[in-house]
């Protein structure tokens, strides 16, 4: 069985890398662990904004999703950990809540000419490709040859954990990368419609947050916690704290689930045994850092992942794929890595920054200005953000706490403007381990600097 490319995991980025390839030439396989109707399901926020959509639809065309869309989101709340101080931040366009199992189902549908293959584990390389684990024969070692594997296998990146490329490819993340999270979706009329409300609080959520995300008539509610914390206990204490009316809503689903919360993968790609290997969504940590949201960063990805397959094979010719090296792949790294991985970079380093701050520093710093809403909104979308207010406070403050969390704050954005140069200049493979350890200086510092 022979394919030009294989893409492990149909959800969200693999979907739209399929999508992307959809009118190549290409052959391309699409497969997924789970039985088609299933594809879609997952625990997360659900939530994603629309300017994804603008832009896949201008590129492949994709549909807007309709009867997917569960709410129309216009704005986030971000509460401070004594709840006084509320930011209010505006998005840009209305954002959607999905129903995640329905949109998953849209996307598949939008495929045409791509094989699906439900039901199918990736387990290993060979010399000519993978090896799958199919459910509906039986078959353990069923191999399919190849030139080029998309990872978009999630959080697990089974494919990148087998990779063997003398250390291009970071095999595993740290512990302090990740959240583990717990959620459910109950029945419950929220109190603020069309508004994500996101809770800052370490006894309720340490290392993570608390979120509220309206979906019509149900509510979608769970907490994010750094590992090795028991997310389900910790929302058992918060649904005490929101009271009766709260835990008396009738819980439609429930589940739990785990985020990367970091920097995407230094490279996102790599050949193992004169195989491409391209990584997409939070197989390569795409997420936004602050809050682990996804969906629309995994889509984008897959975009360029499918583009930068479709220039190879326009190069090289399909007869001449054996033609394929690192640095026909490098294209994929340097588009996605001058544009967004720098962005996702630096809110990385911001979130360090949340993570070590005390409850108390953060009430004072949100109720002093410290930070303020439109930099809330700039920080989100890798914008620099005018620090003139805060080093005024600085000065003037008679607030120990609030003096040691402004030269926290300055230090932080420093350490952003840094790493989002580095990212600007994202260097060639022979210049990548130097590049590496510049970044790797970068989060010494300010961790030291903590």
């Amino acid at each position: 069985m022979y394919y030009d490319v294989v893409i492990v995991g149909a959800g969200p980025g693999g979907a739209i890398a399929a999508k992307t390839l959809d009118d190549s030439n290409l052959s391309v396989c699409l497969i997924d662990a789970k039985p088609k109707e299933k594809i879609g399901e997952k625990i997360c926020g659900d939530a994603i904004g629309k300017e994804f959509f603008d832009f896949l639809y201008e590129k492949i065309n994709l549909e807007y999703p309709d009867e997917e869309v569960k709410d129309r989101i216009k704005g986030i709340k971000v509460f401070s950990p004594d709840r006084k101080t509320v930011f209010d931040v505006k998005t840009m366009n209305w954002g959607y809540m999905l129903d995640r199992p329905k949109f998953g189902q849209r996307l598949l549908r939008q495929i045409k000419n791509v094989c699906l293959m439900d039901n199918t584990k990736f387990t290993d390389f060979y010399e000519k490709g993978i090896i799958v684990e199919r459910k509906e024969n039986g078959v353990k070692n069923e191999k399919i040859e190849c030139k080029i594997v998309i990872d978009a296998s999630g959080f697990n990146a089974v494919v990148r954990k087998k990779v063997n490329d003398d250390g291009l490819m970071e095999k595993e993340t740290g512990k302090d990368e990740f959240v583990v999270c717990y959620r459910e979706i109950k029945k419950y009329n929220f109190e603020y419609p069309h508004h994500c409300h996101i809770y800052l609080s370490s006894k309720f959520s340490p290392g993570g947050y608390v979120w509220e995300f309206p979906e019509g008539d149900e509510l979608n509610v769970g907490i994010g916690v750094l590992h090795p914390a028991q997310p389900k206990k910790y929302y058992e204490a918060y649904g005490k704290f929101r009271g009766e009316k709260f835990l008396n809503g009738e819980i439609i689903n429930a589940g739990g689930g785990i985020s990367p919360t970091r920097r995407p993968i230094d490279s996102l790609v790599a050949m193992h045994n004169g195989i491409g290997i391209i990584l997409v969504g939070d197989a390569a940590c795409q997420v936004n850092p602050i809050h682990g949201g996804g969906i629309g960063q995994s889509m984008r990805a897959g975009y360029f992942a499918g583009m930068t397959i479709k220039k190879i094979y326009e190069r090289n010719g399909k007869d001449g794929t054996g033609k394929i090296s690192i640095d026909d792949l490098w294209e994929y790294n340097s588009d996605y890595m001058k544009n967004y991985g720098g962005t996702i970079a630096s809110l990385d380093l911001f979130r360090i920054f949340l993570q070590n701050l005390s409850d108390d520093e953060i009430n004072s710093g949100m109720s002093a200005g410290l930070i303020q809403e439109g930099d809330l909104l700039k920080i989100s979308e890798g914008e620099e953000i005018n620090l003139s207010a805060t080093e005024k406070i600085m000065r003037i403050a008679r607030s120990i706490v609030i003096l040691s969390t402004a030269k926290k704050l300055v230090y932080t954005v420093q350490k952003m403007k840094e790493v989002k140069e580095l990212y600007r200049n994202y260097p060639s493979p022979g210049k990548f381990l130097t590049w590496k350890e510049n970044v790797g200086r970068v989060y010494k510092d300010l961790r030291r600097h903590l």
